[in-house]
């Protein structure tokens, strides 16, 4: 049997926040916007198997919300190299988007646990889920 689909990605999108992990996405350096693209092309194609834990992360105990992670690299910021770890928090739905993730919040993650990141994810997984936000 053939397994011809993919992945699809969604973005939140609400009246007060407009669209904000697109806002984000398109103010990152061309270099950044494409280590997030190399990830997902490669995510959108594993449809057989869960994404690796290399690259996702279910954040279980979160809420509903997962992680997708793109591999920490160098590149540089202001002038100077730096490590940059990128993460795009979300969810696979909602459920009248079959096959889809969508984006809820996108980040540079400066600190192990972020707690912040995660409630930021959960707030709009939350409207999401009452109506009061929709995707695009």
């Amino acid at each position: 049997m053939a397994y011809d689909w993919k992945w699809t990605f969604l973005g939140f999108e609400s009246s007060g926040e407009g669209r904000p992990v697109q806002t984000w996405f398109d103010a990152l350096p061309e270099e950044e916007k494409d280590e997030i693209r190399d990830t997902l092309v490669y995510l959108k194609k594993i449809t057989l198997r869960r994404w690796p834990e290399a690259s996702y992360d279910p954040l279980l105990g979160a809420g509903g919300i997962s992680e997708i992670k793109v591999a920490e690299f160098r590149g540089l910021r202001n002038g100077v190299v730096q490590r940059i770890t990128l993460r795009i928090y979300g969810f696979f739905g909602p459920k009248d988007h079959g096959r889809s993730y969508t984006f809820l919040h996108g980040t540079d993650k400066k600190v192990r646990n972020d707690t912040k990141g995660k409630s930021i994810g959960k707030r709009r997984l939350d409207e999401l889920l009452r109506g009061e936000a929709t995707v695009h």
